[in-house]
């Protein structure tokens, strides 16, 4: 009877491993299709890391 469970189990393991290999990488790529994409517009980064100054003797002005 142990036997039996344990294949079953086995069974349902390695299933559920390929679903989410599944949903992880094959349902992931249909939704990003290059006809899908072309009506979306590119999203800016929230946050780029350096923003350039117009002015910057403004603000070097303010510490001395």
């Amino acid at each position: 009877m142990k036997k039996r469970v344990r294949k079953i189990a086995n069974f349902f393991a390695f299933n559920l491993l390929f679903f989410a290999l599944y949903l992880n990488f094959i349902h992931k790529d249909q939704q990003n299709t290059p006809a899908a994409d072309a009506t979306l517009q590119p999203k800016a980064a929230a946050f780029s890391g350096t923003v350039l100054v117009e002015h910057p003797e403004k603000y070097l002005a303010q510490k001395n």
